[in-house]
């Protein structure tokens, strides 16, 4: 048996092209391998269908999902109250609430046109916090539940040609804190994940691009290698599983490199 049977989880940003290869869809598989039944959300239908047949695979669902009900933008309030409120009468209440949905694009800080702010901004932090109020209201009357949102390594220290991402990241660790610091009473786990650098499609063309840059990245960082998605599997089911006593936490899954002093650029 899991640590998560009998759990239900919502994965906002939880899908991926082939079902798994994306931050949010590895996620929505750690959780499914504890024993979750977990739903993930995007605008992007495919994506959703292949990472629903993907978990079916690990923990069948007990009903049809309606697909439709997963597939809408982050920053549709309408659309994740209906998701929730599907999910809640068909397949039980949410116990988990990962938000990992978000948007990147590459300026100099001094250029970023002010759609490009809003974009990143909405996605990144204001869905990420609308999400936490919609599930958070719906578990603080039960006196139970975790909220896991995913940060970044820019949360925790500035990086070059990211602002508005790096921005977004740290207005999350930000909000995480504040929701620990009102909701911790209540019963609730509310705490985030910052990803170092691991391979997606948000940065894999940089990455591709730019390898020397890479190379001063892997050299400041102490564990001497890029991280992959399994890195975050033991960070995500315990902070999918600890009680109320753990709150507020941004975790670091990053080889080391928030610790260290020098970063070459």
């Amino acid at each position: 048996m899991g640590q998560l049977d009998g759990k239900v989880a919502l994965v906002v940003g939880g899908t991926a092209r082939d079902g798994f290869n994306a931050i949010g869809a590895a996620m929505a598989h750690f959780l499914a391998d504890e024993g979750a039944l977990v739903f993930p959300t995007s605008r992007n239908r495919e994506k959703v269908e292949a990472t629903v047949n993907a978990l079916t695979q690990k923990r069948p669902y007990p009903k049809p999902v309606d697909l439709s009900k997963l597939t809408f933008d982050a920053r549709n309030e309408a659309a994740l109250e209906a998701c929730c409120d599907y999910l809640e009468g068909e397949f039980g209440p949410i116990d988990i609430l990962v938000n990992a949905q978000g948007i990147l694009a590459r300026y100099n800080a001094e250029d970023i046109p002010r759609e490009v702010w809003e974009d990143i901004l909405g996605v990144n932090l204001l869905s990420v916090a609308r999400a936490c109020q919609i599930v958070g209201k719906r578990m603080i009357g039960r006196g139970r539940g975790h909220i896991i949102n995913v940060a970044s390594e820019t949360s925790l220290r500035a990086i070059p040609y990211v602002a508005a991402y790096g921005t977004s990241k740290g207005g999350v660790r930000a909000l995480t804190a504040q929701l620990a610091c009102e909701w911790a009473r209540y019963g609730l786990c509310v705490n985030a994940i910052a990803p170092g650098l691991i391979p997606t499609d948000l940065n894999r063309a940089v990455l591709e691009r730019e390898p020397e840059r890479l190379r001063r990245f892997l050299q400041a960082t102490p564990a001497n290698r890029l991280g992959v998605y399994e890195d975050l599997r033991a960070a995500t089911i315990f902070l999918a599983t600890c009680t109320n006593y753990v709150n507020g936490i941004t975790l670091p899954v990053d080889g080391g490199m928030s610790v260290v002093l020098f970063a070459a650029y």
